[in-house]
Protein backbone atom coordinates (compact mmCIF):
# COMPACT_ATOMS: atom_id res chain seq x y z
CA UNK A 1 0.00 0.00 0.00
CA UNK A 2 1.49 3.44 -1.03
CA UNK A 3 1.00 6.78 0.65
CA UNK A 4 0.77 10.08 -1.21
CA UNK A 5 1.45 13.22 0.30
CA UNK A 6 1.03 16.81 -1.27
CA UNK A 7 3.32 19.78 0.50
CA UNK A 8 3.45 23.71 -0.89
CA UNK A 9 6.20 25.19 -0.81
CA UNK A 10 5.75 29.18 0.87
CA UNK A 11 7.89 32.32 2.46
CA UNK A 12 9.47 31.35 5.64
CA UNK A 13 7.32 33.02 8.00
CA UNK A 14 10.50 35.24 9.12
CA UNK A 15 11.39 36.75 5.42
CA UNK A 16 10.29 40.14 4.54
CA UNK A 17 7.58 40.37 2.02
CA UNK A 18 7.66 43.52 -0.77
CA UNK A 19 4.46 44.04 -3.03
CA UNK A 20 5.06 43.25 -6.75
CA UNK A 21 4.07 46.21 -9.44
CA UNK A 22 1.05 44.47 -10.40
CA UNK A 23 -0.52 44.82 -6.62
CA UNK A 24 -1.58 41.17 -6.85
CA UNK A 25 0.98 39.24 -5.39
CA UNK A 26 3.91 39.59 -3.62
CA UNK A 27 7.82 40.18 -5.10
CA UNK A 28 9.24 37.13 -4.78
CA UNK A 29 12.69 38.46 -5.38
CA UNK A 30 15.39 37.92 -2.60
CA UNK A 31 12.33 35.97 -0.72
CA UNK A 32 13.49 32.85 0.87
CA UNK A 33 11.55 30.01 0.58
CA UNK A 34 10.22 26.79 3.13
CA UNK A 35 7.84 23.52 3.31
CA UNK A 36 4.90 24.82 4.63
CA UNK A 37 5.87 23.66 7.92
CA UNK A 38 3.10 24.59 9.92
CA UNK A 39 0.98 21.63 8.39
CA UNK A 40 2.86 19.55 5.85
CA UNK A 41 6.14 18.71 7.91
CA UNK A 42 3.15 17.24 10.31
CA UNK A 43 1.51 15.89 7.37
CA UNK A 44 4.54 13.78 6.31
CA UNK A 45 5.69 12.74 9.72
CA UNK A 46 1.95 11.00 10.44
CA UNK A 47 2.62 9.45 6.82
CA UNK A 48 6.35 8.28 8.32
CA UNK A 49 4.53 6.61 11.02
CA UNK A 50 2.20 5.06 9.60
CA UNK A 51 4.82 3.95 6.89
CA UNK A 52 7.24 2.64 10.14
CA UNK A 53 4.05 1.31 12.27
CA UNK A 54 1.76 -0.57 10.13
CA UNK A 55 3.76 -1.05 7.30
CA UNK A 56 3.21 0.82 4.28
CA UNK A 57 5.19 0.23 1.40
CA UNK A 58 5.64 3.58 -0.16
CA UNK A 59 5.81 7.18 0.56
CA UNK A 60 5.76 9.77 -2.21
CA UNK A 61 5.47 13.32 -2.18
CA UNK A 62 4.14 16.00 -4.82
CA UNK A 63 4.11 19.48 -5.36
CA UNK A 64 2.72 21.84 -7.53
CA UNK A 65 4.91 25.30 -8.03
CA UNK A 66 7.95 26.57 -10.05
CA UNK A 67 11.62 25.00 -10.42
CA UNK A 68 12.23 26.04 -6.45
CA UNK A 69 9.75 24.01 -4.79
CA UNK A 70 11.67 21.34 -5.54
CA UNK A 71 13.61 22.00 -2.21
CA UNK A 72 10.40 21.73 -0.16
CA UNK A 73 10.42 18.36 -1.40
CA UNK A 74 13.60 17.78 -0.82
CA UNK A 75 13.04 18.77 2.79
CA UNK A 76 10.21 15.57 2.34
CA UNK A 77 12.76 13.64 1.24
CA UNK A 78 15.16 13.98 4.39
CA UNK A 79 12.39 13.81 6.59
CA UNK A 80 11.94 10.06 5.39
CA UNK A 81 9.85 10.04 1.90
CA UNK A 82 11.14 7.46 -0.48
CA UNK A 83 10.29 9.59 -3.57
CA UNK A 84 9.32 12.89 -5.05
CA UNK A 85 7.35 14.23 -7.90
CA UNK A 86 7.39 17.93 -9.13
CA UNK A 87 4.66 19.30 -11.16
CA UNK A 88 6.73 22.05 -12.84
CA UNK A 89 5.06 25.61 -13.44
CA UNK A 90 6.22 29.04 -15.16
CA UNK A 91 7.31 31.10 -12.46
CA UNK A 92 4.94 33.71 -12.90
CA UNK A 93 1.81 31.05 -13.49
CA UNK A 94 -1.33 32.16 -11.38
CA UNK A 95 -2.55 29.49 -9.07
CA UNK A 96 -5.24 29.01 -6.60
CA UNK A 97 -6.21 26.36 -4.52
CA UNK A 98 -8.63 24.62 -6.83
CA UNK A 99 -6.75 24.84 -9.88
CA UNK A 100 -3.62 23.51 -7.84
CA UNK A 101 -6.27 20.32 -7.04
CA UNK A 102 -6.48 19.56 -10.55
CA UNK A 103 -3.43 19.52 -11.78
CA UNK A 104 -2.85 17.37 -8.36
CA UNK A 105 -5.40 15.01 -9.56
CA UNK A 106 -4.37 14.72 -12.72
CA UNK A 107 -1.03 13.66 -11.99
CA UNK A 108 -2.47 11.14 -8.90
CA UNK A 109 -4.15 9.14 -11.77
CA UNK A 110 -0.47 7.84 -13.03
CA UNK A 111 1.15 7.63 -9.09
CA UNK A 112 0.07 4.37 -6.95
CA UNK A 113 -1.77 5.45 -3.76
CA UNK A 114 -4.17 4.23 -1.57
CA UNK A 115 -4.23 6.77 0.73
CA UNK A 116 -3.84 10.98 0.04
CA UNK A 117 -3.00 13.16 2.52
CA UNK A 118 -2.52 17.21 2.81
CA UNK A 119 -1.38 19.39 5.38
CA UNK A 120 -4.99 20.94 6.43
CA UNK A 121 -3.52 24.75 5.42
CA UNK A 122 -1.03 26.28 3.53
CA UNK A 123 0.53 29.09 6.08
CA UNK A 124 0.43 31.77 3.44
CA UNK A 125 -2.72 31.81 1.53
CA UNK A 126 -4.65 29.69 4.65
CA UNK A 127 -7.44 28.56 2.25
CA UNK A 128 -7.45 25.28 3.33
CA UNK A 129 -9.28 23.98 0.19
CA UNK A 130 -7.17 21.60 -2.01
CA UNK A 131 -7.82 18.59 0.17
CA UNK A 132 -11.22 18.84 -0.18
CA UNK A 133 -11.10 19.80 -4.11
CA UNK A 134 -8.41 17.12 -4.86
CA UNK A 135 -11.25 14.49 -3.23
CA UNK A 136 -13.71 15.41 -5.52
CA UNK A 137 -11.94 15.59 -8.51
CA UNK A 138 -10.63 12.22 -8.34
CA UNK A 139 -14.34 11.01 -6.83
CA UNK A 140 -12.82 9.90 -3.44
CA UNK A 141 -14.10 10.68 0.57
CA UNK A 142 -12.06 13.80 2.10
CA UNK A 143 -12.09 14.16 5.46
CA UNK A 144 -10.55 17.27 6.99
CA UNK A 145 -8.70 18.09 10.44
CA UNK A 146 -8.13 14.94 11.21
CA UNK A 147 -5.86 14.72 15.04
CA UNK A 148 -5.58 11.36 14.60
CA UNK A 149 -4.87 8.26 11.76
CA UNK A 150 -4.75 4.54 12.53
CA UNK A 151 -5.22 2.60 9.52
CA UNK A 152 -6.11 -1.11 9.82
CA UNK A 153 -5.17 -2.72 6.21
CA UNK A 154 -6.25 -6.03 7.05
CA UNK A 155 -10.18 -4.58 6.68
CA UNK A 156 -8.79 -1.89 4.13
CA UNK A 157 -10.36 1.03 7.14
CA UNK A 158 -8.83 3.86 8.88
CA UNK A 159 -10.21 4.73 12.22
CA UNK A 160 -9.83 8.56 12.97
CA UNK A 161 -9.93 11.40 15.00
CA UNK A 162 -11.25 15.01 13.57
CA UNK A 163 -11.64 18.14 15.64
CA UNK A 164 -15.03 19.25 15.44
CA UNK A 165 -16.48 22.79 17.14
CA UNK A 166 -16.65 22.06 20.75
CA UNK A 167 -14.88 18.54 20.50
CA UNK A 168 -14.15 15.42 18.61
CA UNK A 169 -15.40 12.69 15.78
CA UNK A 170 -14.52 9.42 16.09
CA UNK A 171 -15.30 7.34 13.29
CA UNK A 172 -14.08 4.64 10.91
CA UNK A 173 -13.83 4.91 6.72
CA UNK A 174 -12.81 2.66 3.93
CA UNK A 175 -9.72 3.91 1.87
CA UNK A 176 -8.47 5.16 -0.27
CA UNK A 177 -9.40 8.43 0.69
CA UNK A 178 -8.01 11.70 0.92
CA UNK A 179 -7.11 13.50 4.33
CA UNK A 180 -6.81 17.06 5.53
CA UNK A 181 -4.37 16.80 8.89
CA UNK A 182 -4.76 19.37 11.64
CA UNK A 183 -2.07 17.72 13.35
CA UNK A 184 0.00 14.32 14.13
CA UNK A 185 0.51 12.28 16.66
CA UNK A 186 4.33 13.07 17.30
CA UNK A 187 6.05 16.23 16.14
CA UNK A 188 7.68 16.25 12.97
CA UNK A 189 11.23 14.84 13.35
CA UNK A 190 14.69 16.98 12.22
CA UNK A 191 16.30 15.76 9.21
CA UNK A 192 19.71 14.63 9.97
CA UNK A 193 22.56 15.76 7.99
CA UNK A 194 23.39 12.14 6.58
CA UNK A 195 19.79 12.23 5.69
CA UNK A 196 19.99 15.40 3.96
CA UNK A 197 22.64 14.30 1.61
CA UNK A 198 21.19 10.99 0.93
CA UNK A 199 17.60 13.51 0.01
CA UNK A 200 20.00 14.67 -2.80
CA UNK A 201 20.05 11.21 -4.43
CA UNK A 202 16.49 10.38 -3.67
CA UNK A 203 14.59 10.12 -7.17
CA UNK A 204 12.97 13.37 -8.08
CA UNK A 205 10.35 13.19 -11.26
CA UNK A 206 9.41 16.52 -12.73
CA UNK A 207 6.30 16.58 -15.31
CA UNK A 208 5.90 20.33 -16.65
CA UNK A 209 2.66 21.05 -15.66
CA UNK A 210 1.99 21.49 -20.05
CA UNK A 211 2.03 17.59 -19.92
CA UNK A 212 -0.99 17.58 -17.48
CA UNK A 213 -3.32 20.49 -19.45
CA UNK A 214 -5.03 18.11 -21.30
CA UNK A 215 -6.58 15.81 -18.29
CA UNK A 216 -6.92 19.19 -16.74
CA UNK A 217 -8.81 20.32 -19.24
CA UNK A 218 -11.43 17.40 -18.71
CA UNK A 219 -12.00 18.39 -14.93
CA UNK A 220 -14.57 21.47 -13.80
CA UNK A 221 -12.96 24.46 -13.88
CA UNK A 222 -10.38 23.48 -16.54
CA UNK A 223 -7.04 24.78 -16.68
CA UNK A 224 -7.52 28.49 -15.54
CA UNK A 225 -7.48 29.29 -11.52
CA UNK A 226 -11.20 29.55 -9.99
CA UNK A 227 -10.47 32.54 -8.37
CA UNK A 228 -8.60 35.84 -9.08
CA UNK A 229 -6.49 38.13 -6.63
CA UNK A 230 -8.04 41.32 -6.78
CA UNK A 231 -5.20 43.15 -4.58
CA UNK A 232 -2.15 42.04 -2.37
CA UNK A 233 -1.80 45.02 0.61
CA UNK A 234 0.72 44.06 3.60
CA UNK A 235 -0.59 44.72 7.28
CA UNK A 236 0.24 48.62 8.46
CA UNK A 237 3.19 48.91 11.00
CA UNK A 238 3.11 48.32 14.55
CA UNK A 239 2.51 50.94 16.32
CA UNK A 240 4.90 52.09 19.09
CA UNK A 241 4.33 51.11 22.65
CA UNK A 242 2.82 53.81 24.59
CA UNK A 243 4.00 53.96 28.37
CA UNK A 244 1.98 54.43 30.96
CA UNK A 245 2.99 56.17 34.25
CA UNK A 246 1.44 56.28 37.01
CA UNK A 247 2.05 56.45 40.92
CA UNK A 248 -0.22 53.77 42.32
CA UNK A 249 -1.85 50.34 40.90
CA UNK A 250 -5.08 52.11 40.92
CA UNK A 251 -4.01 55.53 38.98
CA UNK A 252 -1.98 52.36 36.46
CA UNK A 253 -5.27 50.68 35.86
CA UNK A 254 -7.67 53.93 35.55
CA UNK A 255 -5.07 55.20 32.52
CA UNK A 256 -5.03 51.96 31.37
CA UNK A 257 -8.82 51.69 30.79
CA UNK A 258 -8.94 55.31 29.87
CA UNK A 259 -6.42 54.38 26.76
CA UNK A 260 -7.82 51.68 26.22
CA UNK A 261 -11.65 53.21 25.31
CA UNK A 262 -10.56 56.41 23.83
CA UNK A 263 -7.54 55.78 21.76
CA UNK A 264 -7.53 51.97 21.03
CA UNK A 265 -11.38 52.01 21.52
CA UNK A 266 -11.16 48.45 21.99
CA UNK A 267 -13.39 48.74 24.81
Amino acid sequence: MDILVCVKQVPDPETKLRVSPSGKTFDSDGVKFTINNTYDEATVEEALRMKEEFGFSALRVISVGPARAEEALRSALAMGADEAVLIETPRDMPLDPLLVARYLAAAATDIPHDLIMVGRQAQDDEAGAVGSALGEYLGLPSYSFVTELTPVPANHLLKMKRYVEGGEEVFSAPFPAVLSILKGSKDPRTPTLPNILKARKKPLKKIPVMDLEAKVANLPGGTRPTSETLAFTLPPPRAGAKMIEFQTPEEAADRLLKVLKEEAKVL
